[in-house]
């Protein structure tokens, strides 16, 4: 027998209203998102499709390990844009915390298998690089297609990785404890009485929209740019018709994905990535 909930037992009961609430909360935000829902789709086959290539370097050592990492890629992507759906962007971008830096690592070891190397020799099996050494690796990768031993002493490649970085430290930022993160997260939770209510409650109010396209963008662009640098790394032939099928489904992903971010409302976040150095 259902049980009515009431002002004097809800806290009792709040688990099974959440469900509820969580509901309401997709059919609100799938609205809001719902331009970023094909988008999505679309890189996410883009990745799936990454590792059927057939190139002079498929089965390397380094694409053997960098397909497990681009497939925990795939999964956190799937998680934070479920969570975004849900109505919890902070925990969103937790995930997407966590995406970015399994990304950067598809970036940095595909057709490295010295670089591979490096990660399955470890002790402990962790990755060697701190993000800051991962972003500046993989902005050489993307703006020069291969990583040096010195990086470049070139404007470009400063900007390219100080904005590689800056992002992940605003997912960071929002994942760590911090005022700006709280005050947003309590000031959805009001009663009528305007009083902070301590519950768990799905965001979907109209200001959350930018943060949660915000996400969506990192999230895109990141599985984007692993999918793409595993699927060069195979080396496949430029006659290949499965290459260039891929080859062309990419440049349709990156043209929307530029689309999508020049209407977006990320602008507006309530989150600043401020307090670290470079």
């Amino acid at each position: 027998m259902k049980t009515e909930i009431t002002p004097e037992n809800w806290p009792d009961h709040y688990w099974n209203y959440l469900a509820q609430l969580e509901v309401h909360a997709i059919d609100k935000n799938y609205t809001a998102l719902k331009p970023w829902d094909e988008l999505a789709e679309k890189c996410m086959n883009l990745a799936i499709k990454a590792p059927f290539l057939k190139g002079e370097e498929t089965g390397s050592k380094s694409l053997k390990l960098a397909a497990a990492f681009l497939k925990r890629t795939m999964s956190d992507f799937r998680g934070a844009w479920l969570l975004v759906n849900w109505g919890y962007p902070y925990q969103a971008a937790c995930v997407a915390a966590s995406l970015y830096e399994n990304a950067l690592v598809v970036n940095c070891i595909s057709g490295r298998d010295d670089l591979a190397e490096k990660i399955l020799t470890n002790k402990n099996g962790d990755v060697p690089w701190q993000p800051q050494k991962l972003s500046k690796m993989a902005a050489q990768r993307d703006l020069f297609g291969e990583i040096k031993n010195h990086a470049p002493n070139d404007s470009n490649f400063e900007q390219a990785w100080k904005l590689c970085y800056h992002n992940y430290k605003l997912l960071c930022k929002m994942k760590h404890p911090t005022l700006q993160q709280i005050d947003d997260e309590t000031s959805h939770a009001m009663n009528e009485k305007g009083e902070f209510v301590v519950i768990p409650l799905p965001d979907t109010r109209d200001s959350a929209v930018g943060l949660k396209q915000m996400i969506m963008v990192v999230g895109i662009s990141k599985l984007f740019s692993a999918a793409k640098c595993f699927a060069q790394s195979s080396k496949c032939s430029d006659d290949d018709a499965f290459h260039q099928e891929f080859y062309n489904f990419a440049t349709e992903v990156y043209s929307d994905l530029k689309t999508h971010i020049s209407t977006s409302a990320i602008k507006s976040i309530p989150i600043k990535a401020t307090g670290f150095k470079f």
